[in-house]
């Protein structure tokens, strides 16, 4: 089974119809890779929930600022094709400063307030936050 942060992320982001099937990957072994591995290109998000942070806009800074917009946030899971960082929670700071230019990786700041990622470059980063009084903040 997969972690709570992956079912949320899953419940929150993913094209309605890939949903299930994403919901019952394992956790570990050859079925994981390969869910992993597709984070390069991957294609079920629903990308209107995603605003492109633009090749001249700085993605560290663009996070940074949305996270520090939120104060309860001080953790981040990571779902990465990087092994080291791939099904952590580490700070907020570590994950901006280590994670973000990682291709292939998907940051869940929070219960999925703001989410990152990355796939394979040139210009695939997305940036989602959730905002009280709007469907998105950007």
């Amino acid at each position: 089974m997969i972690t709570i942060q992956e079912q949320t992320f899953i419940k929150k982001f993913v094209v309605k119809d890939k949903q299930d099937r994403y919901l019952t990957l394992p956790e570990k072994g050859k079925i994981r890779k390969m869910f992993i591995e597709m984070r390069y290109h991957f294609n079920d998000f629903n990308w209107q929930l995603f605003r492109e942070i633009p090749g001249n806009e700085s993605k560290k800074n663009t996070i940074a600022n949305k996270v520090k917009s939120r104060k309860n946030l001080s953790t981040c899971f990571i779902i990465s094709t990087d092994s080291d960082y791939d099904g952590k929670t580490i700070l907020v700071d570590g994950a901006i400063e280590n994670v973000v230019g990682i291709e292939g990786s998907i940051l869940i700041f929070g219960d999925a307030e703001i989410t990152y990622y990355e796939g394979e470059a040139p210009g695939r980063r997305y940036i989602r936050q959730f905002s009280d009084y709007s469907p998105f903040t950007s």
